[in-house]
């Protein structure tokens, strides 16, 4: 081909479920069993028009895309890749593999389209070079299975059956006698390319097809699928993946100057497509933003049974949840506990697809990874125009409708003043007054604002900072507060202050009130009083919990909100056992050992306990 040319490459992604894809135009998702499969995936085409075999799909598998493809497309070079796996174009580097021999990647983004070089014109440079591109061949006797040989591990994976493998033989030697000895010699070898994955030039992707098929297709016919499980009525696709490596044994004997490359494989862990949600219902919508992990599932049920127990019949909420490793156990679990609630609506989010955003930005102390996720908000919630953000380690005593209803035309956000910060600031930490006067630079440093309940106007947010740019002033330093920080800095000067009822920030250890709020402005820590004494929503912020302190301020609101979580018996059964952490850090034997150390010599509910945390908070 020539140069100046450019050619016309189209790499099939088989897939079954909406996924997230490299956007490009050289992959082309299809969506397979497309005859019966009634899922939507945007972008895709599916394998049930034109000239097509899509209801044989639980049998033949990804085939049934390859053999639509064939019939029905017309380019220089077909591919074939599946929705977790394609292959890498980094050519001038190896990345480490798993025991199978694959790369193990986290999501299909933008970060992964840099690192293995998933281009198009990287993709077409390479591509054009050879006849051939294939996943690099595997030896089967070091995976985990050590099976001595293909024809050993097609029999031993428990599911497939001998018979079939024998039908095989028997139509090739019938029907392709001359492929007969490659195929017996293949089954006797320990070397293989798995995963049926490929790009070939048209004239040899259409000879393969026209052999490949024909072969199938008897088989097909001979095969007694009595009885079978899910997994063994998928054997037409497990002998085609054994059928290609016999095709290319002969046409590598048969044509030794033959151009082929081998890649590495990349399997990404979690294709799950970013969502951007919308509107749950028509009317009295109020969207409630939440950001958790796996581990802190109990506690944010906890969160959502507190807003249905003060809601009105008169709302309706809107409560999406934004995570990375939520299971989808969990998120059924959640669901099924609330789907008697006609006006509560629970989805989740899987924002994994940006974590490559997180990488640089810091996190100290008790801080996860999701308290920065509400910086995605605009782009995310492109649908809404303001939402209602609340942290997961609190409860809600009233109904948060009043307080999502609140005007925020003319503001960024609206949120409470912290009044823990305002103590910090004025005597009790002297450098916590010299790190917000040099990073935050705020007008006023009494205007901070505690960042576990803002309502978001996202419609001026997009339209004052972009995703990216905050993004960037996040991870440009290390701040104490986090995400907190960072908004304080955008939103200066344009902030409603709101009840701080509304963010009732617990007496933590009973020492916050007495230590560190009693140095704040009279303003504030009556302000604070006041909200304490009839809290609307309770924040149990910093690094204990009523989940750990049963005697905890306002633990007694917590208890009685987390029996109708669903989760109530776990919530007891974690406090039960101190060792079930939700870090490896809290399970490493040194951790262990250096609490056990300091409840020795600072037990609990002493002065002397008190005495360490204050000079804990004066040099941390």
């Amino acid at each position: 081909m020539s140069k100046q040319q450019s050619p016309n490459i189209k790499i099939y992604i088989s897939c079954h479920k909406p996924s997230a894809f490299i956007d490009s135009s050289i992959f082309q998702p299809i969506k397979v069993g497309a005859d019966s499969n009634k899922a939507i995936i945007p972008k895709s085409i599916s394998d049930n028009t034109g000239n097509n075999i899509s209801k044989l799909n639980p049998k033949f598998c990804e085939l049934t895309a390859q053999y639509w493809a064939w019939k029905n497309s017309k380019h220089d070079f077909y591919g074939f890749f599946h929705y977790r796996r394609y292959l890498s174009f980094s050519t001038d580097q190896s990345f480490p593999t798993d025991a199978w021999g694959s790369v193990i990647e986290e999501y299909p983004n933008e970060i992964a389209v840099e690192k293995y070089t998933l281009t198009k014109t990287a993709i077409e440079n390479l591509v054009t070079e050879y006849d051939i591109i294939l996943p690099e061949k595997r030896d089967i006797t070091s995976m985990p299975e050590k099976c001595e040989s293909n024809k050993e591990q097609f029999l031993s994976s428990g599911f497939l059956h001998k018979k079939d493998l024998d039908i095989m033989m028997d139509v090739i030697q019938k029907k392709y006698p001359d492929y007969y000895s490659y195929a017996e010699k293949y089954l006797q070898d320990s070397k293989t390319y798995l995963n049926n994955m490929f790009i070939m030039k048209k004239d040899l992707f259409n000879q393969y097809c026209t052999w490949l098929f024909d072969i199938l297709f008897e088989c097909e016919k001979r095969i007694d699928y009595k009885d079978y499980s899910v997994e063994a009525i998928r054997t037409p696709g497990h002998l085609a993946e054994r059928l290609l490596n016999i095709y290319l044994m002969k046409l590598f004997n048969d044509n030794p100057d033959i151009k082929i490359k081998e890649l590495q494989t990349i399997v990404f862990a979690n294709t799950e497509p970013i969502i951007n949600p919308k509107p749950a219902f028509e009317k009295n919508n109020i969207p409630i933003a939440l950001s958790a992990d796996n581990y802190y599932v109990p506690y944010i049920s906890t969160l959502i049974n507190s807003i249905k127990a003060n809601a009105s019949k008169n709302n309706n909420y809107d409560i999406i949840i934004m995570h990375k490793d939520i299971s989808p156990q969990n998120q059924n679990r959640i669901q099924r506990v609330f789907s008697d609630i006609d006006n509560i609506k629970i989805r989740f989010i899987n924002v994994i697809g940006f974590n490559g955003k997180f990488e640089k930005l810091f996190l100290r102390g008790h801080f996860t990874i999701e308290t920065w996720f509400r910086l995605l908000m605009p782009d995310l919630f492109i649908h809404y125009d303001k939402i209602l953000y609340l942290d997961s380690d609190l409860v809600a005593n009233a109904d948060i409708a009043e307080l999502y209803k609140t005007n925020i035309n003319d503001y960024l956000l609206a949120a409470c003043h912290d009044a823990d910060t305002a103590g910090l600031y004025n005597g009790f930490e002297p450098k916590k007054k010299r790190y917000m006067d040099k990073n935050l630079q705020l007008d006023s440093p009494y205007d901070y604002f505690q960042a576990g309940v803002i309502l978001f106007n996202l419609q001026n947010f997009r339209r004052t900072y972009t995703v990216e740019y905050m993004l960037k002033l996040a991870a440009s330093k290390k701040w104490e507060l986090l995400d907190q920080d960072v908004l304080n800095v955008l939103a200066k000067n344009k902030v409603k202050y709101v009840d701080m009822c509304w963010n009732v920030m617990f007496d933590w250890r009973y020492i916050r009130r007495q230590d560190i709020i009693s140095l704040a402005p009279k303003y504030l820590s009556d302000e604070y009083d006041k909200a304490h004494s009839n809290p609307k929503i309770i924040h149990f912020a910093g690094p204990d919990k009523p989940w750990s302190d049963p005697c905890a301020d306002y633990a007694d609101l917590f208890w009685a909100y987390s029996k109708g979580s669903g989760f109530y018996e776990e919530i007891i059964r974690r406090m039960a056992q101190p060792c079930t952490t939700r870090t490896k850090r809290n399970l490493s034997p040194k951790f262990l050992l250096r609490r056990h150390v300091i409840d020795k010599l600072f037990p609990y509910d002493t002065r002397r306990r008190e005495k360490a945390i204050k000079f804990y908070l004066k040099i941390r």
